[in-house]
């Protein structure tokens, strides 16, 4: 009781004086405006983090299984561990063939950038998968957007395109592109390079860096069959899963068949993971610092208040209160003022940061892969910010 009578009458009162009232409420709104920010940036980098972990398992297959021993793709559906990943229903296993190539539009432009061929099936699998995420995300209408069809998968002599691939070549859909196996720059004048025109039949947009700027598609055993036997081209079976974060199990019980390589969606994508991750660290330090900086202020209020109370300290002195005791007072002043900027800012910040959570904004201009400014509030991180505020 006495801390909060000392509190009050002491800090927001009339008698407190003007300079104490102006600095205590300064240092109030600097936390406040702190711990808010701190919430508010953490919250949608979690969001945007969570946006692009939810795309990449929404596109990317969450394994990759390998047997470098077997050269025709054909061969891997005999094999014993396209068997066992059948054996459940829920996963989808389509075989693949992938090869480093380069391509050199009509007009002289090469640009570097991998081929994937696939199956019908699993271009169809992809499709539905990219109807749910715009349905799902309810984007602005952007003009830039290729939708993709069922009945615009490629043919033989046709590929699927990545839109920002396309720009960097300045190639339209309908244009007649060249593949060439990058191993050709090594042959020797007068030997005659392999190669393959193909017609770009879709131009589509993912939202994805990698596979936007980096990935054309073709249908496996139809189109690029005279590359099928590049020293580049590598096959296996990419396998989905019912739950992505989940393939850990699934994983080692595939790697225990000899000569079976297997790699997951979380492997593929670590360096970026560690990005993202080391970005929200560094990003919280500086925060954290700016709100250490903003609560220094409580000391200068209780300098001077401690110099302007003197006479009433000394009173508390002369009728029994110990040196300790007037400490710990003045300490839990301090501790007051500041809880109420924290309570304050946690309040601010995490109820704006479910305000996003539930309706993202749309601020962001069309060159950015999502438009959205999305938030994830994770609660384990309110709590461990509370306590060690607290401390």
């Amino acid at each position: 009781m006495l801390v909060w009578h000392f509190f009050h009458h002491f800090i927001f009162s009339k008698r407190a004086g003007s300079l104490i009232r102006r600095i205590s409420w300064l240092s109030v709104i600097a936390i406040t405006l702190s711990v808010s920010a701190f919430f508010i940036v953490l919250f949608v980098m979690s969001g945007m983090n969570k946006s692009i972990q939810s795309r990449l398992m929404a596109l990317e297959p969450h394994l990759y299984v390998t047997v470098p021993a077997f050269s025709q793709t054909s061969l891997l559906e005999g094999h014993p561990v396209y068997q066992r990943i059948k054996e459940n229903q829920d996963n989808k296993a389509y075989l693949f063939e992938t090869q480093d190539i380069i391509i050199r539009t009509q007009d002289g432009q090469f640009r570097g950038a991998t081929a994937r061929g696939v199956s019908s099936e699993s271009l169809s699998f992809m499709i539905d998968k990219l109807h749910e995420l715009d349905h799902a995300k309810m984007a602005k209408n952007v003009s830039d957007v290729y939708t993709w069809e069922k009945d615009e998968l490629p043919g033989a002599g046709e590929v699927v395109m990545g839109i920002d691939l396309a720009r960097s070549l300045g190639v339209f859909e309908g244009d007649m592109i060249t593949i060439i196996p990058p191993e050709t720059l090594l042959m020797s004048m007068g030997e005659a390079p392999s190669f393959e025109k193909v017609k770009l039949r879709k131009i589509i947009s993912t939202n994805l860096a990698d596979l936007d700027s980096q990935f054309i598609f073709y249908h496996r055993g139809v189109t690029l069959a005279r590359l099928s036997q590049s020293a580049g081209v590598s096959r296996g079976i990419e396998v989905w899963t019912p739950n992505g974060n989940n393939v850990d199990s699934l994983q080692k019980n595939l790697e225990k068949f000899d000569g079976v390589q297997v790699e997951n969606w979380m492997q593929r994508n670590s360096a970026l993971f560690y990005a993202l991750k080391l970005e929200k660290i560094s990003i919280g330090i500086f925060l954290t610092l700016a709100g250490l900086i903003a609560g220094s202020s409580i000391l200068t209020v209780l300098a001077l208040l401690l110099l302007q109370k003197r006479r009433d300290i000394a009173i508390l002195r002369t009728i029994g209160l110990s040196g300790a005791q007037t400490v710990k007072v003045f300490t839990q002043l301090g501790a007051i003022l500041a809880g109420t900027g924290i309570v304050a800012g946690t309040i601010f910040g995490v109820g704006l940061s479910l305000y996003i959570e539930k309706f993202p904004i749309n601020v962001l201009p069309d060159i950015y892969y999502d438009s959205q400014i999305p938030a994830y509030v994770d609660w384990k991180l309110v709590i461990v910010v509370l306590v060690f505020s607290a401390i």
